[in-house]
């Protein structure tokens, strides 16, 4: 048996694409702000989840301001992020997420 994840973690950039992580299949981005993120294993079931997200560059790019929402999906193994501009607007944005698993 697999020893158990503790964390995961990514860096995803506005457009969507994984610029690195750890334990992450892909990300789908539906063009305006709401990313899908999947990973290798679940979120729900045996692991208990807490995450953290931040906006923030994927490299070295200057930083927009913005909001972010993270939650998990009804498939155990996605979640779901929207990025906003500080008004509120939805626009796209690079993100970090931490994902923090325990029993």
């Amino acid at each position: 048996m697999a020893e158990f994840e503790k964390r995961l973690a990514c860096v995803i950039e506005a457009d969507g694409s994984v610029n690195r992580g750890y334990l992450i299949s892909g990300c789908r981005f539906d063009g305006t702000n709401e990313y899908v993120i999947r990973w290798e294993v679940p979120l729900q079931g045996e692991a208990k989840t807490n995450f953290a997200g931040t906006v923030g560059s994927a490299l070295t790019e200057p930083v927009e301001p913005g909001l972010i929402t993270v939650g998990l999906d009804d498939d155990p193994h996605q979640m779901v992020v929207r990025t906003y501009a500080p008004d509120g607007t939805p626009a796209p944005r690079s993100f970090h997420i931490a994902c923090f698993r325990d029993r």
